[in-house]
């Protein structure tokens, strides 16, 4: 692991000294359908079998004052785990972390609050959780209601709130105590764009005035434009400490066992209400382009093989566009004209001509449906979390939004903000 150089002349501000976290995984075990009565007695007894999991292990790392430090890596490496070390939220197995200053963290929507209480009422108990007096809370309260922009919703039980307002409330709290260290995982992916934009500015204004910030985020020009330093996690270990452009190109290079041109299906789980029974989506191959890296509204075209083992007369096809973190960002849809006859296996032709994609990393979900694909019911198959790994490149100058153009009531928040409108899959005969 390569270290980064720090400036001497900082105190250190927070050092963590071969920390690791342990959780204990419960598994059902599986009781076979031809067990013997002593067998069937021992599982009365003893149904789950303990494994033991390290979400972190042996993990090092000094922070300066002033430095503005970010954490990465792909989903499951341990970085929101780490935080909450950091933040005192839970107990490090193994290792220790000392810290000198005040700590105000912003973890998941609504860590602090309870939903029974207002708004106001909140303000008060999480800023006495970070640690601030009745009469620091009376000063900033005002400052804090006018940045959270939800005023006449102050006096409301926070239960009522949205998750972007919880955010809001719970950012402007945060950060009107003047932490000396600021910890921000990616909840403000939550907000909306004007929202996160004055946070990011917020942040810039605590760094600029030397305090300390360590963000977790997926967005990498967020990183990029807030952090100097960058740690990379990979399965609970530290892969990384340095310079933010060399820990970026780490991170999309953990990718790269995921960005290939040819995927198979045919042995990944289905989530339980796609069974793949009746239809079975198997291989999938990327046409016309050999890294899977794409200029913004590059055609993306791509061969799915499938399997039917039932005749359909169409099918629907959902291409799901999702963020590193999972958030759905756009859904195209493709009718199939059939038909498809029971046994028979063949291709499908899919081109998503104009994305509409902003620039960096996406997943693409694959779900078949028959008839419609708008249709939430008559589900065949599924590819989740990602069938392919996508990255796509600058932007060109083009402020279109593409509206939907139809009169459907039915839209589902797992499809994204936006409809893509511009695809279309035609069946082939399996060369």
């Amino acid at each position: 692991m390569e270290n980064t150089v720090v400036k001497k002349d900082r105190p250190v501000i927070l050092k963590v000294e071969h920390v690791g976290k342990k959780y204990v995984i419960k598994n059902k075990i599986e009781l076979p359908s031809n067990a013997t009565r002593r067998q069937k007695l021992r599982y009365k007894v003893k149904s789950f079998e303990k494994n033991d999991f390290w979400a972190l292990k042996d993990i090092s790392f000094e922070v300066r004052e002033g430095d503005r430090l970010a954490i990465v890596g792909r989903n499951g490496a341990g970085k929101s785990t780490l935080l909450k070390l950091i933040s005192r939220i839970t107990e490090p197995t193994e290792g220790r972390i000392e810290y000198y200053g005040k700590i105000a963290a912003m973890l998941e929507v609504g860590t602090g609050f309870n939903q029974e209480l207002t708004g106001r009422e909140n303000v008060y108990l999480n800023g006495a959780i970070l640690g601030m007096s009745k009469e620091e809370i009376d000063a900033r309260f005002d400052g804090i209601v006018e940045f959270s922009e939800i005023g006449k919703f102050i006096d409301t039980p926070v239960k009522r709130y949205s998750s972007g307002m919880m955010v809001r409330l719970a950012f402007a709290v945060a950060s009107t105590m003047d932490p000396d260290i600021l910890i921000v995982d990616e909840v403000l992916s939550v907000g909306d764009m004007k929202f996160r934009e004055k946070c990011l500015r917020r942040m810039n204004e605590i760094a600029t005035s030397g305090k300390t910030i360590l963000c977790v985020s997926h967005v990498m020009n967020i990183v990029r434009g807030l952090c100097d330093r960058a740690i990379v996690l990979e399965q609970g270990k530290m892969v990384y400490d340095g310079e933010v452009e060399k820990a970026i190109k780490l991170y999309n290079g953990i990718n790269e066992d995921i960005r290939v041109t040819h995927r198979e299906f045919a042995d990944l789980p289905r989530p339980k209400w796609y069974t793949g029974e009746q239809l079975r989506m198997l291989s999938l191959d990327v046409l016309d382009n050999q890294n899977c890296i794409f200029r913004w509204n590059e055609p993306i075209r791509f061969n799915l093989h499938i399997r039917s083992k039932e005749t359909f007369e169409n099918l629907g096809l959902r291409v799901i566009f999702a963020c590193d973190n999972g958030a759905a960002a756009g859904t195209a849809f493709c009718e199939i004209k059939g038909p498809v006859q029971a046994g028979e296996e063949r291709d499908i032709c899919v081109c998503v001509e104009k994305h509409n994609l902003a620039p960096g990393d996406y997943k693409i979900k694959l779900e078949m449906v028959e008839n419609l694909p708008y249709d939430c019911f008559n589900r065949l198959d599924s590819i989740t979390p990602e069938a392919l790994f996508i990255t796509v490149g600058a932007m060109e100058l083009d402020d279109a939004q593409d509206k939907l153009s139809d009169n459907r009531s039915m839209w589902v928040a797992s499809w994204g903000t936006s409809r893509i409108p511009d695809a279309h899959a035609e069946l082939q005969a399996r060369q």
